[in-house]
């Protein structure tokens, strides 16, 4: 690196990895969607399903204004911090040696057990704790097994002390480095690419150095991105990162974001580019599970259902009675959509389908793609005249290997019932299936402009 510029280096900058989520797409694609639509520094770019903030992250690199939503509060702090530059470096470092110094003892309490070795003896660092200031109880959606019983413990004593810091954007920072460790590092947790229960992994875990190591991968980013906007090689986009329903956009935005009511953008969003979830059994709060735990957001079965029903409606497990976007939308009388749920209900009743989610599969064709044409309307509604959509999004075989071909169906939603002009599928590539008996789905770039005029009546 010590050859290229700043500026070059700059993009060899791990701020993506400060926190990546198992689903979450390439920054390169966005590199290459940002150089081929030509995306400056006048725009304004939006990513509806911001994720761990990848769209956000590139557009601020290049000087790009960008909104990012979500739904999710883990994936709503890990956007808005990867996005956040211009923190204190003193208060982080002084922050940082006052949090590892406290958690210190306790950890090694924890790891002991209070049964401190001969060499120990003597040290000041090395005088025993009283536990009893934290709270070691087991939150309810705690998933059985995914963290062993001391790492547990050590977790709680962090999380303690990292709560009681101010509420800023240094702090931030400790809240994702904590959340960042959690899963694989520390716990025992491994995504194929759902998260399951690694036993391999059980014991315990030196927390402290693990925490050690991704604080200093912060900082030592932190120094370099300063470093070049000091020396006026880079003049970093604005970003906002909302916490809100990709369905609901059209309400949230105009209310909520300082960017879209700016003199800068007084026409609106110039691109979006996000990746939606599909229909298939990935249950995305499911792989944040230990993450929304930590940061107090998922407790019991009330907390998990507020964030739940405000997704997209893309599997089994978030489905609820009183869904009716399909039926508000009419989607059935989408051909392909209709072919869909058919062969569907068809299985369920020559197979004497009886399993709740086995007869749910219909419903979540109906409700994901009723959500998606109440989303792409939102996002049409927002767009700037001759504003372009790019989405990356994936076919499906999950349910019985019927095919659902998600960007080709969202293409004709866009197309017709929307508004959008000239929808294009690329396919980005090909990726394996987590169904058997399905080889490889398509991972696909749908492509949407909204017309430079409205069209005549």
């Amino acid at each position: 690196m010590k050859h290229q510029s700043n500026v070059e280096r700059l993009e060899d900058v791990r701020v993506h990895d400060w926190y990546r989520f198992v689903f979450a797409y390439s920054d390169k694609l966005v590199e290459g969607l940002f150089e081929e639509f030509g995306v400056s520094a006048d725009d304004l770019v939006l990513d509806p399903f911001v994720g761990t903030g990848t769209t956000a992250l590139v557009a601020k690199r290049h000087g790009v204004d960008a909104i990012g939503v979500d739904t999710s509060p883990a994936s709503v702090l890990s956007a808005r911090a990867k996005t956040t530059w211009d923190v204190d470096l003193s208060t982080f470092r002084r922050r940082r040696e006052e949090l590892l110094r406290k958690v210190e003892p306790a950890f090694r309490e924890i790891t002991t057990g209070g049964n401190r070795r001969l060499d120990q003896f003597g040290e000041a660092s090395a005088e025993s704790v009283s536990l009893d200031q934290y709270n070691f109880s087991v939150p309810e959606k705690t998933p059985k097994g995914w963290l062993s019983e001391a790492p547990r413990r050590k977790m709680q004593v962090l999380r303690h002390h990292v709560a009681a810091f101010p509420d800023d954007a240094v702090t931030d920072l400790f809240r994702l480095a904590m959340i960042a460790i959690l899963p694989e590092d520390v716990g025992n947790v491994r995504f194929g690419p759902e998260a399951t229960r690694d036993r391999t992994a059980e014991g315990d875990r030196d927390v402290k150095h693990i925490l050690s190591r991704k604080l200093d991968r912060i900082e030592s980013d932190l120094e370099e991105l300063q470093q070049v906007m000091q020396n006026g090689e880079i003049d970093p986009g604005e970003t906002e990162i909302i916490d809100g329903d990709a369905r609901r956009i059209g309400e949230t935005l105009p209310e909520r974001s300082r960017l879209l009511e700016s003199d800068r953008h007084v026409d609106g969003v110039d691109y979006v580019i996000t990746s939606p979830p599909y229909p298939a059994e990935h249950d995305y709060t499911r792989n944040q599970r230990l993450e929304l735990v930590w940061l107090g957001e998922c407790d019991d079965n009330d907390d998990l259902q507020r964030i739940k029903r405000r997704n997209i409606r893309s599997h089994t497990k978030n489905i609820y009675v009183d869904d009716d976007e399909g039926e508000r939308t009419d989607i059935r009388a989408i051909d392909r959509v209709d072919e869909i749920v058919e062969r569907m209900e068809t299985i369920i009743e020559e197979e004497n389908v009886t399993h709740g989610f086995g007869q749910n599969y219909p419903r979540v064709i109906e409700e994901y793609f009723g959500g998606m044409q109440h989303h792409l309307e939102a996002v049409y509604d927002l767009l700037a005249p001759g504003g372009v959509a790019a989405y990356v999004v994936a076919d499906s075989g999950s349910y019985w290997q019927v095919e659902v071909e998600t960007a080709a169906i969202l293409a004709e939603i866009a197309a017709d019932r929307v508004g959008f002009a000239d929808p294009e599928v690329r396919l980005w590539r090909n990726v394996a299936a987590t169904t058997a008996d399905y080889d490889e789905i398509e991972e696909n770039v749908l492509l949407l402009r909204k017309p430079d005029r409205p069209p005549e009546a």
